[in-house]
């Protein structure tokens, strides 16, 4: 959990010196809405990375699932499993994490999520919802 000095809990260390300079006057439920938003920026950054692409952490990202060798229902059991285990490892915010699959909007190419997890505020804890969409092998967070 990423903790600042001045109050800004969760978010990531480049967000923190980019505002460093901004008034803390945050309410509960601003402080709730950026963190969730930090966590989305975070997400859409990690599900597009692959296996090997970072020297430091050769295990971070996704594997690209591109196989047609693979039935669409286990093609989304397994996406589900996968973006549930990576967010579980390189997310520290959200805890309990769980993955579901959502109706197809018509697109064949399109495959939507819907992550819920527990978010960590530091002293307090709540439930998040985030829709992901995986459109053209790039995933991105849908508000």
């Amino acid at each position: 959990m990423a903790t600042h000095s001045n109050g800004r809990l969760g978010s990531r260390l480049f967000e923190r010196l980019a505002t460093s300079h901004q008034p803390q006057a945050l309410t509960e439920q601003n402080r709730l809405a950026e963190v969730v938003e930090s966590i989305k920026r975070h997400l859409v950054e990690l599900l597009n990375s692959h296996p090997g692409n970072s020297a430091c952490a050769p295990e971070l990202g996704l594997l690209d699932f591109n196989d047609a060798t693979i039935g669409v229902l286990d093609l989304e059991l397994n996406i589900q499993q996968a973006i549930r285990q990576c967010i579980e490892r390189f997310e520290p915010r959200v805890k309990r994490v769980e993955v579901e699959s959502l109706p197809n909007a018509g697109d064949p190419l399109q495959l939507r999520f819907q992550v819920h997890a527990t978010v960590d505020l530091g002293h307090d804890r709540t439930q998040a919802t985030i829709d992901l969409l995986l459109n053209n092998k790039r995933y991105q967070c849908l508000d």
